[in-house]
């Protein structure tokens, strides 16, 4: 699945504090926190798999962080076919991330705000996902983001792989 069959598919979120929430309840909340409070915000576009004998789980997750003050997260966990090469669910993991930072990067621009949003990959030089870092950098970067990988990439690493445990 491409990037737009990813705009029709994550429809619902999961709050950890505000419980199931449409995508566009998601996106007023973050446009309502960033517009009311001072202070600058950290948006984080993050997401991991795991493959399992039933299939690829995935969950993408969207940070909103205010430093110094704590944050919240929403998140969409789903299954897919089996991808049976790393490089397969990495790339896949990504794009499902890029697309939904780019929603939201164009929701919040529609609605005068212009918050920037990074991304945050599940691979590092450590390990078998160290040959991905340069395209997936350059991907990002060919999408007007910055990205992260690990250790400083929690929001995949961390969050994301939370959910597809």
């Amino acid at each position: 699945m491409g990037l737009t069959s990813a705009n029709s598919l994550f429809d619902r979120f999961h709050s950890p504090t505000r419980g199931l929430l449409a995508k566009e309840e998601v996106f007023s909340h973050i446009e309502h926190t960033i517009s009311s409070i001072g202070g600058p915000f950290e948006i984080i576009v993050g997401a991991d798999s795991q493959l399992k004998s039933r299939g690829t789980f995935f969950a993408l997750v969207i940070t909103v962080i205010r430093p110094g003050h704590g944050g919240t997260f929403f998140y969409h966990k789903f299954q897919e076919r089996r991808y049976a090469s790393l490089q397969q669910r990495i790339f896949q993991e990504a794009m499902y991330a890029v697309g939904l930072a780019t929603e939201v990067r164009q929701y919040l621009r529609d609605h005068h705000l212009d918050t920037p949003i990074r991304l945050h990959f599940d691979i590092g030089t450590n390990g078998p996902t160290r040959k991905f870092i340069q395209s997936l950098l350059s991907l990002a970067e060919t999408n007007h983001f910055r990205a992260e990988i690990k250790p400083n990439s929690f929001c995949a690493s961390t969050i994301a792989d939370k959910y597809t445990k």
